[in-house]
């Protein structure tokens, strides 16, 4: 059986575009023969879609047309199990069930540790850092006073 890959991309920030291109070209690549690869984006009003489609760039050249055909989700667990869930239309049905996310974001609200501390809140396996790490990763003056209290040389401040 396949392992069920959610791949989140997109966001609020300015490397919105950046997140698409680097999801789009990481599906291409994932291994198919040992992962389904769900695609999860969030748009720049931070709703979240889903669907097949969205593997492709060229759908992101007409948000309006996206917005139309890909499925509206939120993410949630129930009985131990993950998954994506269609919040329009009359049934608000279960669309996919995940076993990890690989998130591929960029900037504030999604890298700075809020997608993760979002993940960890529904339990959800997930690649890359935990809330700490991502936040402290984010933040350059309190990562390198860390560093320096570690005795690690780091650039100076400009």
């Amino acid at each position: 059986m396949k392992i069920k890959v959610g791949v989140i991309f997109g966001g609020e920030t300015v490397e919105h575009e950046v997140s698409i291109i680097s999801a789009v070209q990481a599906m291409r690549n994932i291994n198919k023969d040992k992962y389904d690869v769900i695609p999860i984006y969030i748009s720049k009003e931070r709703i979240w879609y889903s669907g097949l489609m969205l593997r492709d760039i060229e759908v992101f050249k007409d948000f309006d047309n996206l917005k139309k055909y890909a499925n509206k989700v939120v993410l949630y667990k129930s009985n131990s199990e993950f998954y994506l869930k269609k919040v329009t239309g009359l049934f608000k049905t279960n669309i996919e069930t995940l076993d990890i996310i690989l998130p591929i974001v960029h900037g504030n609200n999604v890298e700075d540790g809020s997608l993760a501390g979002y993940l960890d809140t529904v339990g959800i396996p997930y690649v890359g850092s935990s809330v700490l790490g991502s936040a402290l990763g984010q933040d350059k003056v309190v990562i390198k006073q860390i560093l320096k209290n570690e005795n690690i040389p780091v650039v100076d401040y400009t």
